[in-house]
């Protein structure tokens, strides 16, 4: 069952990257020129300001930068209690996410190592696969 989100943003760059993630693929674009991995995604490189770009398969693979535990309320979609990671993926990139909500008791630590999961989620633009990051071997 889906679970309800806030609306996503869309714009081309956006659409680009859900339409990845409704595949389960997790990519987000490369600049051409420098080959830094940017995300979000974008019209130019944050690095040397190249338009050219490729979307590339990123690996799921990351670990935790830093955590926070929302104790109120704040969305509908997302009631206490819920936790908020940065994760600093393997190819650079931070990727920001929810925990999904079977690890919620899970104790976190600085570093701890994260893989990537898809949970099937929904908003006004319909549904669509939103990746988030639950500790390895859990």
């Amino acid at each position: 069952m889906a679970i309800e989100r806030p609306p996503r943003v869309m714009d081309p760059f956006a659409q680009e990257f859900w339409d990845w993630a409704d595949k389960k693929e997790f990519r987000m674009q490369r600049c051409d020129e420098c080959q830094k991995i940017r995300w979000p995604a974008s019209a130019v490189c944050d690095h040397c300001l190249s338009p050219e770009y490729s979307w590339i398969p990123i690996s799921g693979k990351g670990q935790v930068l830093s955590w926070i535990v929302f104790h109120r309320q704040y969305f509908p979609e997302y009631p206490a209690l819920h936790t908020a990671l940065a994760v600093e993926l393997d190819e650079g990139p931070i990727f920001v996410c929810c925990m999904p909500k079977q690890y919620e008791e899970t104790e976190l630590a600085d570093k701890m190592p994260m893989e990537l999961v898809w949970e099937e989620s929904h908003d006004r633009h319909g549904d669509f696969n939103l990746p988030v990051f639950k500790p390895v071997g859990m």
